[in-house]
């Protein structure tokens, strides 16, 4: 089939894009204008940039194709940036689904994030968890992704089939835009003075973009799927990323307090300096949660695969040695 895979250039879409070649689909890729495309471009695929904020070229890039991956989103979290996210995980998610109906695509399978879900502060949460507990956090990611993930649901009614997916934390290969990868460097050069207070459910990319790849084929539509994977905190997370690089680990985990006052220094000083924060007040409140998730739903349907945190490390690492990122 052929299909589009909006956010092409980011993390998981590369990724994605990589497995749908594999797998012998014609492959549209789409990022935003500027973007770097040179991990795409040996790959083979149509290339066609585009701002998903703009009708007119969402218009022509989903045009004559069958699936659309919507993966393209602003994960921001500078104050300066908080007008444009919306525009893209909610404006953007509206006119991607308008213009599947206009062009007749079958499904559009969009990627959300567990974020959208909230988390269950006593144990494990699954998709049938209904608390949103992080809105009013001051983290603005979530609340638009799960504005957006709403409304694109809603097309299910108007004959557009949509599957959501639900990543949690990702590892692995392609990861140029250095998400996670930016702590390996990090805990390299010594400059991760504590771990943040909470934890997460770490998942490896590539399972991730398989199971995107299966919920065009197989997901029930009006269904999410949550693809997260090993539940623990980031001390035990950074631990074993520092291990794999022989790098001294922080020395303490940061209670929550001081952690967000950290967020709100950083921020008062990107005010001054015009550069984005590496920490904000509601980030730091996001980090300090431990937000645990269940993968049960698309490992049984999906096919989802949940990998061990030391290998979906040991891939990222591999990644950058094989392509020159790491000395």
């Amino acid at each position: 089939m052929k299909c589009l895979v909006t956010g092409a250039t980011g993390f998981l879409g590369t990724n994605l894009v990589s497995e749908l070649v594999k797998k012998g689909w014609q492959v549209r890729a789409s990022g935003m204008h500027g973007s770097d495309i040179s991990y795409l471009e040996p790959m083979g695929v149509e290339i066609c940039l585009a701002d998903v904020t703009n009708a007119d070229e969402v218009d022509k890039i989903v045009a004559g194709v069958e699936v659309v991956f919507h993966v393209a989103g602003d994960t921001s979290f500078w104050k300066k940036l908080m007008a444009r996210q919306r525009r893209i995980n909610v404006g953007g998610a509206v006119n991607v689904a308008e213009a599947c109906l206009r062009h007749g695509v079958k499904r559009m399978v969009h990627t959300s994030s567990v974020d959208t879900l909230g988390y269950n502060p006593n144990g494990v949460a699954d998709e049938s968890w209904e608390l949103f507990n992080f809105a009013n956090m001051g983290y603005p990611y979530a609340e638009t992704k799960r504005e957006g993930e709403k409304l694109v649901l809603a097309y299910n009614q108007r004959g557009l089939e949509t599957v959501v997916i639900y990543p949690g934390f990702m590892i692995g290969p392609f990861d140029y835009t250095l998400q996670a990868g930016r702590l390996f460097y990090e805990l390299r050069d010594g400059k991760v003075p504590a771990y943040p207070p909470g934890g997460g459910s770490f998942g490896h990319v590539t399972e991730v973009a398989k199971a995107h790849i299966a919920a065009a084929v197989d997901g029930r539509p009006g269904e999410g799927y949550i693809c997260a994977g090993e539940n623990t905190t980031f001390k035990a997370m950074m631990c074993k990323m520092a291990e794999s690089i022989g790098a001294k680990p922080p020395g303490f985990t940061a209670p929550k307090s001081l952690f967000v006052l950290y967020g709100f220094l950083a921020e008062t000083i990107a005010s001054f300096t015009g550069k984005a924060p590496d920490m904000n007040p509601g980030q730091a409140r996001y980090m300090s949660v431990h937000a645990s998730y269940s993968s049960a739903k698309a490992v049984q349907e999906l096919g989802y695969c949940v990998v061990p945190m030391e290998r979906q490390i040991e891939d990222a690492l591999n990644w950058y040695k094989e392509n020159g990122l790491w000395d």
